[in-house]
């Protein structure tokens, strides 16, 4: 019942704790809510703006592409050679005073006022500028000689491109005011973050403020009398109040890290022994090794005085003295270098040698080819005279043919005139045997004269 108690007491005290802290953390939490919202609504604003110019930008494409076509409209009825281009180019670039619609809204500014003066003065200019002649010719009357229809279109051009120029004069100026409310938008969000980092700073600091409020209170552990030990003595002290509250599992582990500290000295202490008596090892060695270097270097005094007479760095000698190694391999080095000219030279003598060859070849081939050339140029000569021959012959026994034709034909007329003479003959002869008369033998037509290669028929 005391432990449930003194547990209540503790969750008590924690209950007035929060509550104490409860409306300065939804104060914090509510502001942090509500820069987060103002975050997410700027940043809406921010795209819809954004896409607004983005939709105006298009726009001004558009425009500016119309302002294109209307220039090519205009080159392109003018033509080629036109003498009142130039007349016709100030036509259409002509501004003129047009009518603006009348603002009906109340409560006008002085600004604005102030603008539409200006654009009147602009207008008026303009109005001076067009009454003015070029050329001799009015910009407003078609002068003679100049196609009236012509001037018609450009006029009519000129028109469609001062509406185009409004518009799109208007369109940038939606434009830049929307690029300027984008700009202080982007302003408002930089300050609405720095103000949303402020705010989430102040909640976690105070998060962090009632949490140590919270490890402060003071916690009622309740402990058996059996789970109570003291150290000291092996006995329980009358006065607790220093004592520390330690589980029996960290006594335990601490106990046996004790042990294992004991057992690291004893292996520490060992590998000190050891590198006591290498150290006093190498001391010694060292001893040995420098009596032996001093030894060393009087012997080498001494066969310098011998020899030289004097002392002599040895170091100098050696950067002075020739090294036998490297002398060698330079020698080696040069006769390699004079071994591969001599190679290299062999290699280009065999190099021209061949080309030499080559070129005699390539020579060689070249008349050979021409004679090729020259021969088939004979073959097709020949061949074309033969050809001729052959027609020539064919020709000369075709004409041959054709006159035997003839011939033949003549020999079977006179054949078949001579059957009919005999028939007649025939019929005269029995007419006259029946009238018992003498018969003469009729008198013989002269016979055409043949061929000497004639033969009569077998019939005759």
């Amino acid at each position: 019942m005391k432990d449930a108690d003194l547990r209540q007491v503790t969750l008590f005290e924690e209950l007035v704790l929060l509550k104490e802290y409860e409306i300065r953390e939804d104060i914090l939490a509510e502001k942090v809510a509500n820069k987060q919202q103002e975050k997410l609504d700027m940043q809406t604003k921010m795209l819809e703006v954004q896409g607004k110019i983005d939709a105006k930008k298009k726009d001004i494409e558009k425009l500016q592409e119309k302002e294109k076509s209307l220039m090519a409209s205009f080159t392109q009825s003018l033509g080629d050679n036109n003498k009142f281009a130039d007349y016709l180019t100030k036509v259409f670039k002509k501004r003129v005073k047009r009518t603006k619609k009348k603002m009906t809204e109340e409560g006008e500014s002085d600004e604005d006022s102030d603008e539409d003066s200006s654009d009147d003065s602009d207008w008026e200019e303009s109005d001076e500028e067009s009454e003015s002649e070029v050329g001799g010719y009015d910009l407003d009357v078609c002068p003679p000689g100049c196609d009236q229809k012509l001037y018609d279109d450009t006029c009519t051009l000129r028109e469609k491109r001062l509406d185009n120029e409004e518009a799109l004069a208007e369109e940038k100026k939606n434009q830049d005011a929307q690029k300027k409310e984008l700009e202080s938008l982007q302003k408002k969000a930089k300050v609405i973050d720095s103000q949303l980092k402020t705010a989430q700073n102040d909640l976690e600091d105070f998060q962090l403020e009632k949490q140590q409020k919270l490890n402060e209170l003071t916690v009622v552990a309740t402990l058996k009398l059996h789970q109570v030990q003291h150290i000291t003595n092996g006995g329980l002290h009358h006065d607790l109040s220093p004592t520390l509250v330690f589980a029996s599992g960290g006594v335990v582990r601490l106990q046996h890290r004790i042990k294992e500290l004991e057992h690291e000295k004893l292996s520490q202490k060992k590998q000190m022994r050891e590198s006591r008596k290498k150290h006093v090892q190498l001391i010694k060695d060292r001893r040995i090794f420098e009596a032996q270097i001093s030894d060393m270097e009087e012997t080498c005094a001494q066969m310098m005085l011998a020899k030289f007479g004097c002392m002599v760095d040895l170091e100098k000698i050696e950067t002075v003295t020739v090294n036998r190694a490297i002398e060698e391999l330079k020698e080696k080095l040069r006769q390699t270098e004079i071994d591969c000219s001599m190679e290299l030279r062999t290699y280009d003598e065999e190099i021209m040698r061949r080309k030499e060859r080559i070129t005699n070849l390539v020579r060689d081939n070249t008349q050979r080819l021409t004679q090729l050339a020259m021969m088939l140029t004979e073959q097709n000569e020949y061949t074309e005279s033969l050809d001729n021959r052959q027609k020539r012959v064919g020709a000369d026994f075709t004409g041959q043919r054709k006159t035997d034709v003839r011939e033949k034909q003549r020999l079977i007329q006179l054949v078949q005139l001579q059957a009919q003479e005999i028939d007649a003959l025939k019929e005269e002869i029995m007419l006259l045997s029946r009238k018992g008369g003498h018969i003469l033998p009729p008198a013989q037509p002269p016979l055409p004269q043949s061929p000497p290669n004639f033969q009569p028929p077998q019939g005759l």
